[in-house]
């Protein structure tokens, strides 16, 4: 499983000053670009590769992973303070961690958070150095088939939460579904749905919708109060409750656990990333809740399941990089640019060639997640002061910083109108009861599903049952199956009990 020598030399080349260094500045810069608005881990990395031309390769790679790391924290900083997630990955965390800092809990849900992320992230670099080889045997198995078939799982599973006005969330799922496909089809090189504007080419920008539909209802809903928290809430700052939030997260070791899993299996498939692999283990997690749990209003236990899958999902990436060279996010595309600036090729013969650069960074991943969590409550906690700051004063200066930052994404005007149409969407969707949650997930899985219905077509279009003879594909047909029929069986007791006691259909809390 390892080669213990390369490991020897890997961990040697470490003991570096440089490599510390690397560490430390990558860190607060990750962090950093997390909590601004509109500043994604891509455009940071981006913008810091031609600097790491000059380092030696092992230092360019830990500064950019560093980076990573960081901003994937940072932008659950910015979820659960001003439900705005700094990045995509942080979506689920908003659902929870908001309302808890509605409630004067934002201590506690920011030790919460920076806890669950250290715990999976590094969890998934500790399975990534002793199963490497396997893990990339399994990612090797998931070809259109798998992909279309897992898809379909996940959009089912999460669909089968929303019990609170089904029919909004399915027109929600719907339209997210259809929005997806603005752009030009990699399959067939078409435009659809761009309407003639240019900007849209390339699809939607995916972060400019999500801050767009969740930050600007939510400075309609702050200005009309005093600050974010309430009134008759604590609003203090206080080191000790951010501390014990963190020692909280460690409670709940199933969630953690099964999160952790959850991201290091979801990173392992290409473009899945982040998002996918929190927003699932938010719906497990969601799903398997005792009736005192109150998902959406506030849960602790939420934020652990989003956040730690959210920083589990980079081993996974990290590992199908590494041994494939195939990007799972525009995140890991620029670190893959990283390597080729430096000669490396990521594959087979990266092990071979560079064995001991290889388990040098990732022995530097897991140095990183253990000094994340130290940077991170330093951040949080001078960050955390956003929730006493007069609505008069904080709405105004948000509106700049998204607007930039929706503009400093690609440099265009159109960006900003963008981000405040889907602001609109977002306030409609909140004021009508309609599934933000459902929305956001057509949104990320519709592209991907309509390229892989379009490959299955091609390879299984005159003989469709063939795709039975592939175990993973099978499994997820029967796995879709299973929840469908026990979500109908469900449905149809709860009805039959609430006809007999004459009482009302109770309904679930929807997390947006």
């Amino acid at each position: 499983m390892i080669d213990w020598l390369s490991l020897a030399d890997g961990f040697s080349i470490l003991l570096n000053w440089q490599i510390l260094l690397a560490v430390f500045g990558g860190m607060l810069l990750g962090l950093v670009i997390g909590v601004i608005p509109g500043m994604t881990a891509a455009l940071g990395l981006a913008v810091i590769l031609p600097l790491t031309f000059q380092m030696n390769a092992l230092t360019a790679l830990v500064l950019m992973t560093s980076v990573y790391t960081g901003s994937l924290t940072g932008g659950g900083i910015l979820a659960i303070l001003i439900n705005t997630p700094g990045t995509p990955g942080a979506v689920a965390t908003t659902f929870d961690g908001y309302p808890m800092t509605k409630k004067g809990l934002h201590n506690e849900a920011l030790g919460l958070q920076i806890a669950a992320s250290v715990i999976g992230g590094t969890l998934s670099y500790i399975v990534l150095l002793l199963f490497i080889q396997p893990m990339t045997k399994l990612a090797l198995e998931f070809g259109p088939s798998e992909m279309l078939f897992l898809t379909i799982f996940v959009l089912v599973v999460i669909a089968a939460l929303q019990e609170s006005h089904p029919e909004r969330s399915l027109f929600a799922g719907l339209l997210g579904l259809m929005m997806s496909t603005i752009g030009t089809s990699t399959s067939s090189g078409l435009e659809r749905g761009t309407y003639g504007f240019d900007e849209l080419i390339d699809g939607l920008p995916l972060i400019l919708c999500i801050i767009g539909m969740f930050a600007i209802p939510e400075m309609i809903s702050i200005i009309t109060r005093k600050s974010i928290a309430g009134s008759d809430v604590d609003k203090s700052h206080d080191l000790h409750r951010l501390f014990h939030g963190a020692r909280q997260a460690f409670g709940f070791r199933r969630t953690w656990l099964r999160g952790s899993f959850i991201g290091i299996f979801v990173g392992l498939l290409p473009a899945a990333g982040a998002t996918l692999a929190s927003l699932l283990s938010y719906a497990l997690a969601q799903k398997t809740a005792t009736p005192d749990q109150k998902f959406g209003q506030g849960e602790p236990e939420a934020v652990v399941a989003a956040e730690s899958a959210n920083n589990a999902s980079e081993g996974g990436a990290m590992a199908i990089l590494l041994a494939l060279g195939i990007p799972g996010s525009a995140a890991t595309a620029v670190i893959l640019g990283a390597f080729m600036l430096h000669g490396l090729v990521p594959g087979g013969n990266l092990f071979l060639n560079n064995g001991p650069l290889v388990y040098g960074l990732i022995l530097s991943n897991i140095l990183q997640m253990l000094f994340l969590g130290g940077f991170a409550l330093l951040v949080a906690y001078n960050v955390a002061r956003v929730v006493v700051i007069p609505s008069s004063v904080l709405v105004p200066v948000l509106i700049i910083i998204v607007s930039l930052g929706a503009y400093s994404l690609r440099n265009f005007v159109f960006d900003v109108f963008l981000l405040y149409f889907f602001g609109m969407i977002g306030w409609f969707f909140r004021r009508y009861n309609f599934a933000l949650v459902s929305f956001m997930i057509g949104l990320f899985l519709g592209r991907q599903l309509d390229e892989e219905i379009i490959r299955f077509i091609v390879l299984f279009g005159n003989t469709p049952a063939d795709v039975l003879d592939r175990p993973i594909a099978l499994a997820f047909i029967l796995l879709t199956v299973l929840v469908i029929v026990f979500q109908l069986v469900s449905l149809f007791k709860t009805r039959s009990r609430n006809r007999g006691s004459g009482s009302p259909h109770p309904t679930r809390n929807d997390p947006s």
